[in-house]
């Protein structure tokens, strides 16, 4: 049980680091929704490609 108590600890401080970093990154701030569409359009494609070269690591960074 307390493996999972740690682990619910950490995936909070995420979630808090994700909120500070909306709050205050400017580049998140100005995101819409039209250009988050285009990002991950793009996202998408390169993640595509990783998988036909079968490039596994280009893959998690893509994931990531």
């Amino acid at each position: 049980m307390k493996n999972r108590e740690a682990q619910l600890k950490a995936f909070g401080r995420l979630l808090d680091i994700m909120d500070d970093l909306r709050e205050k990154c400017p580049w998140d701030r100005k995101q819409t929704l039209q250009s988050l569409r285009q990002l991950t359009i793009e996202e998408t494609y390169e993640l595509g490609d990783a998988i036909l070269d079968n490039d596994l690591e280009e893959v998690k960074k893509e994931l990531g």
